[in-house]
């Protein structure tokens, strides 16, 4: 599971203080971040690089949002999980402005964060027909207010195609770039993550040489001020689009230039060894580069060798989980448990500093050995310790403590306490119900 300072509807990348999970797939579907596994497990993978409060387009009451006690209350609301909290904070606050200034451009950053609790929501055609209106009432405020041209109504456009088909898309994309060049005074980052929009669109429908020019010249934009995010996503657009064209060599060359800038490549090399260990079943070997990989963690929890200060912790329970796993082919099981509960405990210990650091517990490596071992009723306490952190720090109305709830349930499940599974189903539907809406059957 992957968490993250949310963005668009379910973008980011992980930053000081919010911890990620391990992703294991080695190719995004869509853009934003791209490069190797480890950084995947970094950024979250949306249908368009969306450019929901982004700094270079903010204006004074965007500056001050992090100053914003009903913004700062919606945000904490929204990444722990309380969908449906978030999103009474801000219609309250959106109704209140409503009120003597129905068109005010101080509406839009409640706006945007409403479309994005919006699509984080069910992912069906309601949900995105709600982000859709909300993103033209935004377009409508900011070009009445700052014209078409401007940087906000631009971003406004970008956040707009993200709601559409293809053939719409295409065409509002086209409209950002159109506008975007005749403004002389627009910001050289805008015009990259436009660029960026567009040649990704491109990309994923193969159609490779309409994507080459726009993400090559994006690609010079970068190489005069670095963005993290922009940057990452056309370095990744573009060897994409040289691979469709048969142009590996240059695709490479991308590739080998694509590393990840606030990761450590010490790190990185450690555990790109561990895992090909792994997968060759080399598994002594594997278990003494994961501790390696824990150990240097553990003597640089936070990174500043990047664009972007790193705290590493949060990745200390995917390097216990590898070291569990190599233990346990050995036969080791008694140190392998050890690991696992290592894993989890690394969470925990945690929460009282950074709550988002039990939004999500992989419990499923410690499940599949106590299965094995016929011992799962020992798993019981472990979840119901964490299920008490995560109502503690999230609040008992957070989609995390529901996604518990039902792994809890599933295992009584499985050890026949049907009575006792129930109530937590049901407790966990309800949650879900809050913040997602009523399943459509």
């Amino acid at each position: 599971m992957v968490r993250a300072e949310l963005l668009s509807h379910d973008s980011g990348s992980r930053v000081l203080g919010v911890h990620s999970g391990h992703l294991s797939s080695n190719r995004p579907s869509d853009p934003i971040g791209a490069g190797t596994e480890m950084k995947l497990a970094r950024s979250i993978l949306v249908s368009m690089f969306l450019l929901i409060l982004w700094p270079c387009v903010a204006w004074p009451q965007e500056n001050s949002l992090a100053r914003d006690p009903v913004f700062r209350s919606a945000r904490k609301a929204q990444q722990e999980g309380r969908l449906a909290d978030a999103e009474k904070i801000l219609n309250d606050r959106i109704h209140a402005i409503e009120e003597t200034q129905p068109n005010s451009p101080e509406l839009v950053p409640y706006l945007n964060l409403l479309a994005t609790i919006s699509g984080m929501m069910r992912h069906d055609a309601d949900s995105n027909a709600n982000a859709n209106a909300i993103y033209k009432r935004v377009l409508e405020i900011d070009r009445s207010a700052f014209g078409p041209g401007d940087g906000r109504s631009l971003r406004d456009l970008v956040n707009l195609a993200s709601t559409l088909g293809p053939e719409e898309k295409e065409q509002l994309l086209k409209q950002a770039l159109e506008l975007a060049l005749q403004n002389p005074k627009l910001s050289p980052d805008m015009m990259a993550a436009i660029l960026a929009n567009l040649a990704g669109f491109y990309q994923t429908e193969k159609r490779w040489h309409e994507a080459e020019p726009l993400a090559e010249r994006g690609m010079k934009i970068c190489a005069s001020m670095p963005m993290p995010g922009t940057c990452d996503y056309l370095k990744y657009t573009l060897a994409e689009i040289y691979r469709g064209e048969g142009r590996t060599v240059e695709a490479g060359q991308v590739d080998a230039r694509n590393m990840d800038a606030d990761f450590p490549p010490e790190l990185d090399s450690l555990n790109k060894s561990a895992q090909k260990y792994e997968k060759d079943g080399l598994y002594a070997q594997a278990e003494f580069t994961y501790r390696q990989a824990a150990a240097w963690i553990e003597a640089h929890p936070l990174w500043t060798g990047g664009e972007i200060p790193t705290d590493l912790t949060g990745d200390l329970p995917m390097e216990y989980n590898g070291i569990g796993r190599a233990l346990e082919k050995q036969g080791r099981n008694d140190l392998a448990e050890e690991s696992y509960k290592k894993a989890i405990a690394s969470q925990e210990a945690d929460a009282s500093e950074n709550p988002l650091s039990v939004l999500g517990f992989s419990f499923s490596e410690l499940m599949n050995l106590y299965r094995q071992e016929g011992r799962l009723k020992e798993l019981e306490p472990i979840i119901q310790h964490a299920l008490e952190l995560q109502e503690k720090f999230l609040g008992d109305s957070s989609t995390s403590v529901a996604q518990t709830l039902g792994t809890l349930a599933n295992l009584y499940k499985e050890e026949g306490k049907e009575a006792q599974a129930g109530p937590l189903y049901e407790r966990a539907r309800k949650i879900d119900e809050i913040n997602l809406g009523p399943k459509k059957r």
